[in-house]
């Protein structure tokens, strides 16, 4: 069954339109069931389409493609990128979509796990009655000197860009990691995606995240997916969202942090086993 797709415009002075995909579900059983997913970064809907293909068997997904992601149409300008911004414009459109509070799911992957996260503890708008997040954190470490990129011109960016890349990779495949792989994905995203755009998310929203000591705030049932060997990810860092006494931390068994890439199936199993578990 083919997605629906549909833009959803939610700043007009400058121009945002955010880029949906829907999913219908496969099952009568499970038609009142409504699964929102975030991409985390450098994806879009058409890296996370296999994922909602397999969750689609257990409810309606859709996916949720945050401004300068994918083919989201974003201005490059400063100060839209914000955790605050993302958590307007999730807001925005969960309403804009009808969805109703405690009435859904949000299942994020990566920095979609923080997005969601931090709207649940800062944002106004309909909140879920569960989570699913892959590795989630309480902060991003990030070097203290990384701001001064946000001054550099674009073109140079473009070649440092390459050059850290190009530097991550050795550094991991002179080590003998697996992980080279992941660095090699992150290269080939970069061509197709809005570098401006996607350097700002980590120069703001990255750089602003911050849960830390408000884990117990997230009082609703979350099921955790870690990779058994992450590089990038402690999943130890992960236990400590361990709260509600319904969550639970799945361990898979891979040393990709995208670990989703070749487990659909076995993450939406899962997250299906666990929203039974719950009654949901």
């Amino acid at each position: 069954m083919k997605e629906i797709m549909q833009y959803i415009t939610t700043n007009k002075e400058p121009e945002i339109r955010i880029r949906i995909a829907k999913f219908p579900s496969k099952e009568d059983k499970y038609s009142s069931r409504t699964i929102v997913l975030i991409p985390g970064w450098l994806s879009g809907i058409d890296n996370y389409s296999p994922l909602a293909e397999a969750l689609m068997q257990y409810g309606n997904v859709i996916i949720y493609e945050p401004r300068g992601f994918g083919k989201s149409i974003t201005p490059h300008k400063k100060g839209f990128f914000s955790p605050d911004e993302y958590n307007k414009e999730l807001g925005y459109v969960l309403r804009k979509l009808e969805i109703q509070d405690k009435k859904f799911m949000i299942f994020g992957g990566c920095s979609g796990g923080y997005q969601a996260l931090d709207y649940y503890l800062n944002g106004e708008g309909p909140k879920p009655y569960a989570f699913a997040a892959v590795s989630p954190q309480e902060d991003v470490s990030l070097p203290f000197w990384l701001p001064i990129f946000g001054w550099i011109p674009s073109f140079i960016m473009n070649f440092i860009q390459k050059l850290i890349v190009s530097f991550y990779f050795l550094i991991l495949k002179l080590k003998g990691l697996k992980e080279t792989q992941n660095v090699s994905w992150a290269a080939e995203r970069l061509k197709v995606n809005d570098n401006w755009c996607i350097r700002r998310y980590i120069l703001e929203f990255s750089a602003k995240y911050n849960i830390k000591g408000r884990t117990e705030e997230i009082d609703v049932p979350l099921i955790m997916f870690v990779g058994e060997k992450d590089y990038f990810v402690d999943p130890e860092a992960s236990k400590k969202f361990l709260h509600n006494t319904d969550s639970e931390i799945i361990r898979i068994q891979t040393t990709q942090h995208r670990i989703h890439d070749g487990n659909e199936e076995e993450l939406a199993t899962k997250t299906n086993n666990f929203l039974e578990k719950l009654n949901l």
